[in-house]
């Protein structure tokens, strides 16, 4: 196990990053399958992709090994699918292209949607945040648009649409509110009461 992982490690080094492309001429003609192979392996990428390699590899006019490709897959694969690094994955919202097979496919699998739930909580409770701020921004504006106006119909105007933005204001509040003081991560249920933010206090 330990002997892979120094094999995983230095076939990480010699290829490095390649970008986007699946692979580049200075690749092709290094060779490398089975380090290549290793790597692909450990990053959870589809058998698959050997075709893809070949296709590339064939318009520089290089031969892929296949075989040493495949080798190194199926050993880079194994220190992919542990439940570890299934939460791991999942936890970073990484797709999961169906590479484990067999016993540790199940315990992968259930790690890798524990983390994806987690992840996606994450995600959704950064948006709500995201668009608190905007509401009080735009809060913040309306505020000072509706203090300068001298139209009695752009006033109407405003605080119509100021009343708008602190329902919704109020109702995100509300949401915010199932994650606690401290996000997904420390859920405090209750700490605070719903719409304590958008109380009548922070804006006129």
């Amino acid at each position: 196990m330990f002997a892979g992982k120094i094999r995983l490690f230095l076939a990480l080094l010699v290829l490095g990053l390649s970008g986007c492309a699946v692979i580049s001429e200075e690749e092709c003609r290094a060779g490398l399958w089975y380090e290549r192979g290793l790597q692909d392996g450990a990053r959870g990428r589809s058998q698959s992709l050997v075709y893809d390699i070949a296709q590339e590899c064939d318009s520089y006019d290089m031969h892929v090994d296949s075989d040493a490709w495949l080798q190194g897959h199926e050993e880079g694969v194994e220190t992919y699918c542990t439940a570890e690094n299934g939460y791991h994955q999942g936890r970073r919202g990484r797709n999961y292209q169906g590479v484990c097979t067999g016993p540790t496919a199940d315990l992968f699998l259930q790690n890798y949607e524990r983390g994806l739930a987690e992840y996606r909580v994450e995600q959704h409770y950064q948006r709500l945040l995201w668009r608190r701020d905007n509401l009080e921004r735009e809060l913040l504006s309306l505020h000072y648009a509706y203090r300068n106006t001298d139209s009695e119909a752009q006033a109407q105007a405003l605080y119509l649409q100021r009343s708008r933005l602190r329902w919704e204001l109020r109702m995100l509040d509300m949401e915010l509110f199932r994650y606690g003081l401290f996000g997904p991560t420390h859920l405090t249920p209750g700490y605070y009461p719903p719409g304590f933010f958008s109380a009548r206090l922070f804006y006129w």
